[in-house]
């Protein structure tokens, strides 16, 4: 009797398809989370997140609203989980324009890092509405500490890029700063101005300016700026 087990075990092989099942339902699951949040992408991009709801996230899903929230615990969650999205695209382009590989001087990295802003900005629209919009101590109190320490992490992980470059441009003797932090922010705040400025309608046409015009002259502005 226990041969016959033994021998059914071994070429039935029961351990390996609980191990097989076990792997379909992970995949299963994995597929049906990247659905919600890509449904939830689409609504929150075409609705805005304060206006669209989990029932929305749901129907666009094709699950159910407790489905949802079997992935995802709050509305906030889901935020959070796109905010990681358009962080991951946007460090990927500053990283690129920064070219550590490469011999560049540090104003042309600066403006690489500028223009890849500026790209990022046009190529998604959305993603940059949402990361200049969430509000982050809402976002705090409604996720999990440890996911918000990732978006917190990714933010910084931004303007350290940055900050490389103006910390370049001070051992070139380009710049006099006493916190390169404080530089990059500067920067960085200056050329959203622009961004945000520009993106709303009425102000645009009172400017009567372009924005790769404007854009332009602010980057070379802030960098001439920074200047001993």
């Amino acid at each position: 009797m226990t041969r016959g087990v033994r021998g059914m075990t071994q070429s039935g092989n029961p351990n390996g398809q609980i191990r097989g099942t076990a792997s379909r339902r992970e995949r299963e699951k994995a597929q049906r989370r990247d659905d919600i949040l890509r449904a939830a992408r689409d609504v929150f991009f075409q609705h805005g997140f304060h206006t669209a709801t989990v029932d929305d996230v749901a129907v666009a899903a094709e699950v159910s609203k407790g489905t949802v929230y079997l992935y995802f615990d709050t509305k906030e969650t889901i935020l959070a989980h796109l905010l990681l999205e358009g962080l991951d695209m946007l460090i990927a382009d500053l990283e690129a324009a920064y070219a550590a590989d490469r011999r560049f001087g540090a104003k042309t990295r600066l403006r690489r890092m500028a223009d890849a802003y500026l790209h990022f900005y046009q190529q998604n629209p959305e993603y940059y509405r949402m990361l200049m919009a969430f509000d982050r101590s809402q976002l705090q109190a409604s996720i999990d500490p440890g996911i918000y320490q990732e978006v917190y992490a990714r933010s910084l992980h931004g303007i350290e890029w940055l900050e490389r470059a103006v910390k370049q441009a001070q051992e070139e003797n380009l710049i006099v700063v006493e916190n390169t932090r404080e530089a990059a922010s500067v920067l960085w705040a200056g050329l959203n101005g622009v961004l945000v400025l520009l993106s709303h309608p009425l102000r645009a046409e009172i400017l009567a300016a372009d924005l790769e015009s404007l854009y332009g002259t602010m980057t070379e502005v802030l960098i001439g700026g920074l200047g001993k």
